[in-house]
């Protein structure tokens, strides 16, 4: 009796932790571990992970230095970092049977590892924190702009907020300021069958939708008349700072691990954009491999887009 009651208590009395506090913790993250390593990394400190990855020991101190942290936070949680997985994948599922009524987190303690290496500003480390499947709270450290942004549930459970909650608070935070809701990238019409014009509309900033594709087995036919290619940052995280402040109008992923997409993919939907499977128009699941997916920044008509990605009319297959 008293261990069912133990499990009642671990599984009901659960509070989003402070912002302040895994905020900190990144910070501290980042200054003792990841940024003393910045451009100062001799070659036995890079490794190769798989056929086209890097890893290094920067990776391994920050999910170590992150993982006992995030422990001391939220004492009855699991951590699930990249680098512990990444030789071992069914571990990812076997921890999560094992351990499946408490909140889990997922890190990415050096997204852009490569760019990291090289000496460039775009790399983030990156927490989500998941319960019941999903996702009700995430901090994005973006180097490339020396800040922190944090989205959460404003229920302090981690519950859906009440629809009828007209409350004026922000869920979305850069550092200790309120992220004001970006305004809708200016795009024109998204219609494929639309016809195309050599100049944009007079209603109209822009001819093309701008947005990233990553690599892709099979390549999109999409018209590149309507829409343009921008030059990929290899940093996930980037990518969905980047749409939740309005800067792109769209990333298209062939695929992305949970630890890729679950805090950026929080943001971004917090700040009213839109992540989805391209096959089903579902959200990716926290806790296995996605299939295609496709992020939209707020004001973009997520649908029709991935038609016109797929070089389809709305409504055909």
């Amino acid at each position: 009796m008293e261990q069912s009651s133990q499990k009642k208590i671990e599984t009901t009395a659960f509070e989003i932790p402070s912002r302040l506090s895994v905020s900190t913790l990144l910070r501290a993250c980042i200054n003792e571990v990841l940024l003393p390593r910045f451009r100062n990394l001799e070659q036995h400190h890079i490794h190769r992970k798989g056929t086209d990855s890097l890893v290094t020991e920067a990776d391994f101190e920050a999910e170590r230095f992150l993982e006992q942290g995030l422990h001391n936070i939220l004492p009855n949680s699991i951590t699930i970092g990249e680098e512990k997985i990444a030789n071992d994948k069914k571990r990812l599922q076997e921890l999560l049977l094992t351990r499946n009524n408490l909140p889990v987190w997922l890190v990415d303690p050096l997204d852009g590892t490569r760019n990291f290496v090289k000496g460039s500003n775009i790399f983030c480390s990156m927490i989500a924190l998941v319960r019941h499947q999903r996702v009700c709270a995430s901090w994005i450290y973006a180097h490339s702009e020396q800040c922190i942004l944090h989205a959460r549930k404003k229920d302090a459970n981690g519950e859906d907020a009440n629809e009828e909650d007209e409350s004026n608070e922000s869920n979305v935070f850069v550092d200790d300021t309120p992220l004001e809701s970006p305004l809708p990238v200016p795009v024109p019409p998204l219609s494929p069958s639309s016809p195309s014009s050599s100049a944009p509309p007079r209603d109209t900033v822009c001819e093309r939708i701008a947005g990233r594709i990553s690599w892709t087995e099979h390549p999109l036919p999409y018209d590149e008349r309507r829409i343009e290619r921008l030059p990929s940052v290899r940093c996930a995280g980037q990518d969905f700072v980047d749409l939740a402040r309005g800067r792109t109008a769209f990333s298209y992923y062939n695929s992305l691990w949970p630890w890729d997409h679950a805090a950026g993919g929080f943001l971004l939907e917090s700040t009213g954009g839109h992540l989805a499977e391209t096959a089903t128009g579902r959200p990716p699941s926290p806790f296995v491999r996605s299939a295609a997916l496709l992020a939209t920044t707020r004001g973009v008509d997520w649908e029709a887009l991935q038609n016109m990605l797929k070089g389809r009319t709305k409504g055909k297959s």
